[in-house]
């Protein structure tokens, strides 16, 4: 009986962490446009924190390029990304709120046996930043 019980919780405890391992790393999105370039660059850690880095950078505008950034925590249920920020992850530099933003994680069946690439993405689907809702982030 204690074989079977250590032997479930091995199991267990190897199929959480292979999903975490999966998720973890750098997400991106890039588009350049004839009038300039703007994009999100999403890091998630192994130890459950993102940052993101927002950029837009139009050519001949009145603010020519613009950053914002932002930090807090992730949990992922089942195949969707949950992204929560507390008070003490804002300061100066730190001013994208991402609380109640959600997201869908793809990546290539275990099952899928084919030789085509599919990428590893992220695709916001839920945001109170509406220029995020839609947004696929590919993992690099």
């Amino acid at each position: 009986m204690k074989q079977i019980l250590f032997l479930t919780l091995i199991i267990l405890q190897t199929t959480v962490f292979s999903q975490n391992e999966a998720i973890n790393g750098t997400y991106q999105f890039y588009f350049e446009g004839s009038n300039g370039t703007f994009g999100e660059t999403i890091v998630l850690h192994p130890n459950g924190s993102f940052d993101i880095h927002s950029f837009k950078k139009l050519d001949g505008g009145s603010t020519p390029e613009t950053n914002a950034y932002g930090k807090g925590t992730w949990k992922l249920e089942k195949k969707i990304v949950y992204f929560t920020t507390t008070k003490t992850d804002f300061d100066s530099k730190f001013t994208l709120d991402l609380n109640n933003t959600q997201a869908r994680f793809h990546t290539k069946s275990s099952r899928d046996t084919s030789n085509r690439d599919i990428p590893t993405t992220l695709t916001i689907f839920e945001s109170n930043k509406p220029w995020l809702v839609g947004r696929t982030l590919e993992k690099q």
